[in-house]
């Protein structure tokens, strides 16, 4: 599809002055729209509600954190926890027996725990249970998002709740870790592959390298900051995650307006498998449920990327719909021809805003 723009113009310069790659008539917009915001007086604060991964961020900070741990075997969980998550269901997944795939890698996992607890995480990466249980999770992972009984109202969760036995410090200073590691990383994929015991046979899961913030949203964020307009995150990744990141990016949202799927917490504040109570899992009308029960107010400005920023995006009477274009199919592609949504194209391969609302695979 081409541009409605010549293909020469390659930035737009923003009111900051700050030269960013904009899709020129969505800077436009915003400018316009945020004046007659002010010019309004309103009563109450104006609050703005942005998504973070693929939407703040290039690639995706609870994934990134679930991939580091699983690599570096970074497991407070105990195996009795571990066969709580995982799901009883009859059937199969992919065509695999889903109690020959959660057997095995309880099988795999109770090999490896003595060392990961005695924190001997490098001798745990030796054993070859090691292989089995980081290919076959990372492919149960990506399989379940996927199925219809399972999907990412599962896997959301279940990503959180390996992170139990985790204290919020020490969860934080993890968050910390694997970002400073992803922005190092070259923008790559990267496969595991196995040949597990049959049933299971040929196993095959990818992951994506690199993490980076986008500038232009963060100069959003801070011109809203700076017009009196309260910025907001509501994520479907682990909350405590996106707030270290959020912080090391150098995003100007504090801690205390960022939401994002939460677990439970023991008596000693260390996070655990169970539900975050009243509280709603913050993916597609949960984020919805998020603005409404927890920030209270319309939102004059909502960011997303993906379905599970559907209903926020579609929200009634949001005054900007930013929709940061990633090539995806499904719910979301539905929004993109959409007159409310200001479509932003991506360059996918260096993950960069370009200024034009297509975007470059």
């Amino acid at each position: 599809m081409k541009s409605s723009k010549n293909e020469t113009q390659q930035q737009a310069t923003n009111t900051l002055g700050v030269t960013e790659n904009w899709f020129p008539d969505n800077l436009t917009l915003i400018s316009s729209r945020l004046k007659e915001i002010s010019a309004r007086n309103t009563p109450g604060q104006p609050v703005a509600v942005f998504d973070f991964d693929n939407t703040c961020v290039f690639r995706d900070v609870g994934q990134a954190v679930f991939r580091y741990q699983l690599l570096q075997m970074r497991y407070r969980i105990a195996p009795e926890q571990l066969a709580e998550i995982l799901p009883t269901l009859p059937g199969d997944l992919c065509g695999r027996p889903l109690a020959v795939i959660t057997s095995t890698l309880m099988q795999a996992y109770q090999q490896l725990w003595p060392l990961i607890a005695n924190k001997e995480e490098e001798q745990a990466q030796r054993l070859p249970e090691y292989r089995l249980f980081t290919a076959l999770l990372l492919w149960f992972t990506d399989m379940a998002r996927k199925d219809e009984r399972l999907g990412p109202r599962y896997v959301l969760p279940f990503m959180g709740k390996l992170l139990a036995g985790y204290s919020l410090p020490d969860l934080r200073q993890l968050a910390a870790e694997v970002v400073t590691t992803a922005l190092t990383e070259p923008l790559i994929e990267q496969t595991l592959a196995l040949n597990a015991p049959d049933p299971l046979g040929r196993i095959e899961a990818s992951f994506s390298l690199g993490l980076h913030a986008y500038q232009e949203i963060k100069t959003l964020m801070q011109r809203l900051q700076d017009q009196g307009v309260d910025c907001y995150v509501v994520s479907a990744s682990t909350e405590w995650l996106v707030e270290e990141a959020a912080r090391l990016l150098g995003f100007p949202v504090p801690a205390d307006h960022i939401f994002g799927v939460r677990v439970g917490l023991n008596e000693q504040a260390l996070l655990t498998t169970a539900d975050s109570d009243a509280y709603p899992l913050t993916f597609r009308e949960g984020k919805a449920e998020i603005i409404r029960q927890f920030i209270g107010a319309t939102p004059v400005l909502v960011a997303g990327d993906a379905d599970t920023d559907f209903e926020m995006l579609t929200l009634p009477e949001v005054a900007i719909r930013l929709l940061i274009n990633r090539n995806q199919t499904g719910l979301i592609s539905t929004l993109y021809q959409d007159p409310r949504i200001l479509l932003q194209g991506l360059d996918l391969r260096t993950g960069q805003f370009r200024p034009f609302r297509e975007s470059l695979a």
